[in-house]
């Protein structure tokens, strides 16, 4: 190699060695300056993803009176809401001093939690009259064209009736039961909802169920509801929360309760705002059973709903004997109207052809 070769190589080694030993004493100089702060400035989560709390410290309140009411609630028609489930709308009347039954049908009955009750051999109606307030919840079958009519008289005494369903299950949601009206059949009704039970008070249950993805309890099926007006059953509540609700569509005798704003429905994509809860004279229909459950029924202002609820049931005047029994001599009467008893938990149609009534269960 030549000599100039040779020292242009040293030259640049040289200038290398130079470079690193420099850039070395700057990083020492850095690192062993104490002013420096090594932390870094960037947060590991955005508070604004973070979800919001919704108040869960409520408690289900005893309802106001003074007399003891009986609260019949059906399980005869295979109803889809257990008693462990509205364990807190249940406690609130038995705390209260109220008796609280469940229906199973036939002759048996069955325990709850203030005692069984023993339907005999005339059915629904039979057990009304001895009864203060019904609660349907999801029913599994139809209501028959008599125990429609002994409910109508029911309400029309006074009597209060909740109905209650969620949203119906897609995979049923083709199944139907045709039922003869007046003369004829024609109207059909879809298990999971007392829907033709529902529609002699005029309203109708949704298909479909609601949902916000925008503003909700941290579900999107969890919405926000509030009250429409004013009535003694929104008293002391200003939001609720529905999980897996269903809207109710009402007649000009119905008014809206309960709403919920800028939903939107499930089988349409429409939002809206739509009603969850509705009263028709004695009767209350609401299109959700989560909130009575434990663990929803404390969350926002629900429990304030389910006392009202519950105190809703037990501060009727119903008169005495009501529905009336069949008459011995025509076979027909404003309580059994002259159908076969309803034993079990699979109700018959009456063959007598009674046509549905057209009461929307107003005290006269």
């Amino acid at each position: 190699m030549a000599r100039t070769d040779l020292l242009k190589g040293v030259g640049v080694f040289a200038v290398v060695v130079v470079v690193i030993v420099a850039a070395t004493v700057a990083t020492g100089t850095l690192l062993s300056d104490s002013s420096t702060d090594a932390s870094v400035d960037a947060p590991a989560y955005d508070d604004q993803l973070l979800p919001t709390a919704v108040n869960d410290d409520g408690s289900v309140g005893a309802p106001d009176g003074d007399e003891t009411k009986t609260v019949v609630i059906d399980k005869s028609h295979g109803n889809a809401l257990s008693e462990s489930e509205m364990q807190p709308f249940v406690d609130a009347l038995v705390r209260d001093g109220h008796d609280v039954r469940f229906y199973t049908g036939g002759s048996g009955g069955s325990g709850g939690f203030s005692g069984g009750i023993s339907s005999g051999s005339s059915g629904l109606n039979a057990t009304l009259r001895s009864a203060d307030a019904f609660v349907v919840a999801n029913p599994a079958s139809t209501y028959t064209t008599g125990e429609i009519n002994g409910l109508d008289a029911f309400a029309e005494a006074g009597g209060r009736v909740l109905l209650l369903a969620d949203p119906v299950d897609p995979s049923s949601s083709g199944t139907s039961i045709s039922l003869p009206i007046g003369t004829s059949t024609g109207s059909t009704v879809t298990p999971g909802q007392p829907t033709n039970l529902a529609a002699n008070f005029g309203v109708s249950f949704g298909a479909g169920y609601l949902f916000d993805m925008t503003d909700n309890a941290n579900n999107f099926q969890r919405i926000y509801a509030q009250p429409s007006g004013d009535s003694s059953l929104t008293e002391g509540v200003d939001r609720l929360v529905f999980d897996d609700a269903t809207p109710l569509a009402t007649s000009s005798d119905s008014t809206a309760v309960v709403e919920s704003q800028d939903a939107l429905l499930s089988s349409t994509r429409r939002g809206s705002t739509y009603t969850v809860a509705a009263k028709t004279g004695n009767v209350v229909t609401v299109g959700d059973t989560n909130f009575l459950e434990p663990a929803s029924a404390t969350v926002a202002d629900n429990d304030a709903f389910v006392t009202n609820l519950a105190d809703f049931l037990v501060s009727g005047d119903k008169e005495p004997g009501a529905p009336e029994p069949a008459g011995p001599s025509t076979g027909t009467g404003s309580g059994d109207f002259g159908g076969p008893s309803q034993p079990g938990t699979t109700p018959t149609v009456p063959s007598n052809g009674t046509s549905f009534p057209t009461g929307n269960g107003t005290s006269p």
